[in-house]
């Protein structure tokens, strides 16, 4: 076992109650915080409940009391932070190229399918028998979906609110896929 009391915290550069939080020297007050942040985070992701972040709206008071709790601790860690971490600073056309660079492979690795006359940006247009296939899976989705919502929809706690605004989205998602599936197959009618 090593000497922590020669360290300073990672966070604050504090030398006082240094102990080891995932394998850094922490002081009382930043492990504190660390681990008020980690309970509220593990309640929210216990009931599925939205992510902590910049709003404290809750359905009931344990959430609202773990969120305020959460935003506290990160506003203390916030404020005695001694250094900002160091970030590779890359300028966005690098980005850009490297992401270009690496679809290029994939997309030439594909067998061209026959173009359009109309099509000159290089992508191809899927046939109506895959439109089809595409629109079937969905509505089996479709349907598996409500008869989970359905079930979720009795559930009057917390994680079933949750549940049914997962699955509504889900839905809703389908159903804007459908339409699109829908708007393309008309554009491969002849005018």
């Amino acid at each position: 076992m090593t000497d922590l009391t020669s360290h300073v915290c990672v966070w604050c550069s504090s030398t006082e109650d240094i102990a080891e939080l995932r394998g850094e020297p922490r002081c009382g007050r930043c492990r504190t915080a660390e681990q008020t942040i980690a309970a509220a985070r593990e309640f929210v992701g216990l009931y599925g409940l939205r992510p902590l972040g910049g709003s404290l709206a809750s359905e009931d008071e344990e959430e609202h009391e773990h969120r305020v709790a959460a935003r506290e601790a990160r506003v203390l860690l916030n404020q005695t932070r001694s250094q900002t971490p160091t970030r590779s600073k890359s300028k966005p056309g690098q980005r850009v190229a490297t992401r270009t660079a690496t679809n290029a492979p994939k997309a030439s690795s594909k067998t061209p399918a026959p173009k359009t006359q109309n099509d000159k940006s290089g992508v191809t247009r899927p046939d109506r028998a895959e439109l089809m296939s595409r629109a079937k899976n969905l509505l089996a989705q479709l349907a598996e979906i409500e008869e989970r919502l359905t079930v979720a929809q009795k559930d009057s706690g917390l994680s079933g609110k949750a549940k049914v605004s997962d699955l509504t989205a889900k839905r809703d998602s389908i159903l804007r896929t459908l339409a699109a599936l829908e708007k393309a197959n008309r554009a491969l009618e002849p005018a």
